[in-house]
């Protein structure tokens, strides 16, 4: 990764890294994504680490909701590099955090969490507009540490799909409103209409198109945590978009801020 990438990354909070994860390390990352998929073969309810889908309503509402979800269909999964620890090996061989990350954050990244983000066709839902250092715990210390990600496509993602869309240099701007529910813990009741946490519509920035980042296999796109980004529902009837994530963190860049976004201004 060149002082190119390193730039783009600062000034628009997303860069397209071609052939990240190319021959064996593909197919070990898809070896590993069949073994997730064997861990939830059977489930028929959704966890804090594997959420199902569930057509209609989407497999994070349903989740929510209680309701019944597509026996063993997985639409995302947590914490995968302990559920399967290839991933951890695989993400250390191809020196993710000491590679790619360092390059852009100036100093290397230290893995936090990794995940698995599967749009399967036809029910394949949406993940709404989001910022993710919006999420991190509090004993994370975000207004120390930033987050890079680096999400690797193990099948194409296509705008038909649901490809990753970015709004440039929104990762400059602070920290939007998120609207909507917080995840249940486990034990409570479920709720009624569940909304899942996103970005409304009137609060996005004025004046800069969203960017589709469609991606080839073992390609990925590197962002910053600050970076507004959403996938749209996976429309196809036989492209499943399936994708794993390894999500660093970094000291905070000073490129980014954690002060609320100027919303009235936007």
């Amino acid at each position: 990764m060149g002082d190119t990438h390193d730039r783009e990354l600062r000034e628009n909070g997303f860069v397209r890294l071609s052939g990240v994860a190319a021959g064996d390390a593909l197919a070990r990352l898809r070896g590993a994504v069949a073994r997730l998929e064997e861990i939830a073969r059977d489930r028929t309810v959704s966890s804090d680490d594997f959420v199902l889908e569930a057509p209609g309503i989407g497999g994070w509402a349903a989740w929510q909701q209680g309701a019944r979800a597509l026996t063993g269909v997985l639409r995302s999964a947590d914490r995968i590099h302990e559920h399967v620890p290839e991933f951890d090996l695989v993400q250390r061989a191809l020196d993710l955090g000491g590679g790619p990350v360092a390059g852009a954050a100036a100093s290397p990244g230290t893995l936090v969490n990794a995940f698995l983000w599967a749009k399967p066709p036809v029910v394949g839902s949406a993940k709404p507009w989001h910022q993710d250092i919006a999420f991190a715990p509090a004993s994370f210390g975000a207004e120390e540490h930033g987050i890079v990600t680096i999400w690797i496509a193990l099948e194409p993602a296509t705008r038909d799909n649901g490809c990753l869309e970015f709004i440039p240099g929104s990762h400059l701007l602070g920290l939007f409103p998120h609207s909507g529910d917080r995840e249940r813990l486990p034990g409570e009741a479920p709720l009624t209409g569940a909304v899942e946490p996103h970005v409304a519509d009137r609060h996005l920035p004025r004046g800069t198109d969203p960017v589709a980042v469609p991606l080839e296999p073992g390609s990925a796109v590197m962002f910053d945590g600050m970076v507004l980004h959403r996938s749209a529902p996976n429309t196809t009837a036989a492209q499943p978009r399936t994708a794993v994530s390894f999500v660093y963190r970094v000291p905070r860049p000073a490129w980014t801020r954690m002060e609320p976004a100027a919303v009235a201004r936007l």
